[in-house]
């Protein structure tokens, strides 16, 4: 039986949901349209909420563990995203969601590290901020003479004491960014060519990262070489100062990488691809049951020299729409391995307290329609690199991929 106290308690909180939603769709804080409005009056309808709300209150009032109300919207919220089945939607705390608003910025307050899930979800550093603290920290009993910092690879298995396997993506950047001087403590395992691998414990005091979203350098033979490492609010204003460094200096070609860039900004993907591509469309962005509307690049500013793109596995999302438009374009080739293939649409609506939902709301196709999402872009000339490492990319002598890149572009006569 449902005690009195847990019934009064649903109900008070059956009628403050609906007042909460009905403020929503009346102010649209929710961006949401006739269709959205007619989904939740059918809920509202309904037993769903209802039961929510009695679940909610027979946790809160009956359960032998005492659980805060803001705990149980919480796991609430994150199980309806979960329910989705999607990765990439996601409920953000406030400290995932500055984190995430920090990154699109291109500065943000942590330690230095990007990170990915492997098979079994488990979070792996894909990615150290040169000069961080994440690169620069030395681990606990760290012999004299090797280098410090967390690599690529390493797993991470707790922070700050806490089981980090199989933790939600958006709960662990949480706990892993933070206010500058404060410190973390991280518990890794990083793996060895054969047998167990060796755990590793760092303490890292966080402060400002800033991120480069672009380098350059001029290789053997007057080839200029362009890494884009991620869509921010920054990549434009880089790629801009890289193209004209690179021109300054002559090169006769350019070879431009988009390996391991996760994607980002549609926006800055559009300021990028005007280096790019001669104008027009760069995608078509398919939302659910809407038209196709098309996302252009206006205002071309053509780099003046051959150039060729390197992809791989970790090209994702925005990055694969450049690559994507480029190679319908024809504007230049493409080699390297086939991309991620992520081609959906993620935005972010911003909640009471600092948190968020980000959610999936529409799909990309490249200029020809292509679907990018679960298939993503296959180079025009596949480049095998065997025991692939950050270390040996970006230099000629150990990077097969970019060699061929070289070859091909001087072969070419540039």
């Amino acid at each position: 039986m449902i005690s009195r106290r847990g019934a009064v308690l649903g109900g008070l909180f059956l009628v403050l949901l609906t007042a909460i939603v009905t403020w929503g769709l009346a102010t649209g804080a929710y961006g949401g349209g006739p269709g959205m409005r007619g989904l939740v009056r059918s809920l509202l309808r309904g037993t769903g909420f209802a039961n929510l709300a009695v679940g909610l209150a027979l946790v809160e009032t009956r359960s032998a563990q005492v659980v805060h109300p803001d705990q149980l919207a919480q796991a609430a919220l994150r199980g309806a995203v979960a329910s989705l089945g999607d990765p990439y939607s996601q409920y953000l705390t406030p400290g995932a969601y500055r984190a995430l608003l920090g990154n699109a910025a291109g500065r943000y307050t942590g330690i230095g590290i990007e990170l990915q899930q492997d098979a079994e979800g488990d979070p792996v550093v894909d990615r150290v901020v040169a000069g961080s603290p994440a690169d620069l920290a030395a681990y606990a009993g760290q012999p004299a003479g090797s280098a410090p910092g967390l690599r690529a690879g390493d797993r991470i298995l707790r922070v700050d004491g806490q089981d980090a396997a199989g933790m939600d993506p958006g709960l662990l950047r949480s706990l892993i960014v933070g206010p500058a001087g404060s410190q973390v403590r991280l518990q890794v395992l990083r793996p060895a060519p054969a047998g167990p691998g060796q755990t590793l414990a760092f303490t890292l005091t966080r402060r400002a990262i800033e991120l480069q979203a672009v380098t350059w350098a001029v290789l053997p033979g007057g080839i200029g070489y362009l890494a884009i490492a991620m869509f921010t609010q920054q990549s434009g204003p880089q790629m801009q100062a890289a193209v004209a460094a690179l021109q300054a200096r002559h090169v006769g070609a350019i070879v431009v990488d988009l390996r391991d860039d996760p994607g980002g900004l549609i926006t800055a993907a559009q300021q990028v691809a005007r280096y790019l591509l001669p104008g027009g469309v760069l995608a078509y962005l398919q939302p659910r049951g809407g038209a196709r509307q098309a996302v252009a690049v206006t205002a071309p500013l053509p780099l003046g020299v051959p150039y060729a793109v390197l992809i791989d596995g970790h090209t994702a999302s925005a990055a694969e729409l450049v690559a994507g438009a480029i190679q319908d374009d024809g504007a230049a080739p493409l080699l390297g391995a086939p991309t991620f293939g992520k081609g959906s649409v993620q935005q972010v609506f911003p909640l009471a307290g600092g948190a968020a939902l980000k959610l999936t709301v529409a799909h990309y196709l490249t200029p020809r329609g292509r679907v990018v999402d679960g298939v993503g872009i296959t180079p025009d000339r596949a480049v095998p690199f065997p025991g692939q490492s950050a270390d040996a990319m970006g230099q000629v002598a150990t990077d097969p991929q970019l060699a061929a890149a070289v070859a091909l572009l001087q072969a070419r006569g540039a």
